[in-house]
């Protein structure tokens, strides 16, 4: 299974600031987000962005598959897309295969992507650089290890100052 992170990023590496508010997103950012979700129809997140985006804003609504992981065994959404689980990142894709997913997006935040990072599932990375700076707020990336060599696929202007980046993850031998 294909799985994907889409993620918006600032200059200095952040993917949120410290009052976990996205207002410094841009609206191409939405769109490409959106976009991506509908494509895949299986998106993965982790409690913290789940909390963020629902109930109004999760991208999938009425088809696919949301993946949210969390510890909270409590956890309920009134939306018939979304699976709470504890499950480790092995489990979620092989969860995803079983439901005829082909394809998969992560979405946010740290500790998921570092988990399917470390995990070696992660076939390749949407960056979509917004242009401000945090002093604080949650890094891309946490307690990953590996060293990833990625290819660049595409650049692309998103608006007057905002790019998005397309790599791919170079798989380790």
């Amino acid at each position: 299974m294909k799985t994907s992170i889409f993620v918006a990023i600032t200059a200095n590496g952040q993917i949120s600031n410290s009052r976990n508010v996205a207002d410094w997103l841009s609206p191409e950012y939405g769109q490409g987000l959106f976009t991506i979700c509908q494509k895949y129809k299986a998106v993965i997140m982790g409690k913290t962005t789940y909390n963020i985006l629902a109930p109004n804003y999760l991208p999938l609504t009425n088809e696919g598959t949301t993946v949210v992981l969390t510890t909270d065994k409590q956890a309920k959404s009134d939306n018939p897309t979304v699976v709470f689980t504890q499950k480790n990142s092995s489990e979620i894709v092989q969860m995803l295969i079983e439901k005829g997913h082909k394809e998969a997006v992560i979405i946010g935040g740290t500790m998921t992507m570092s988990e399917f990072i470390n995990a070696g599932l992660v076939d390749d990375i949407y960056l979509v650089m917004e242009p401000v700076i945090f002093g604080s707020g949650l890094p891309l990336l946490k307690n990953v290890e590996l060293e990833l060599k990625l290819n660049l696929l595409e650049v692309k202007k998103l608006n007057d100052n905002t790019v998005q980046l397309h790599y791919k993850v170079q798989k380790q031998s």
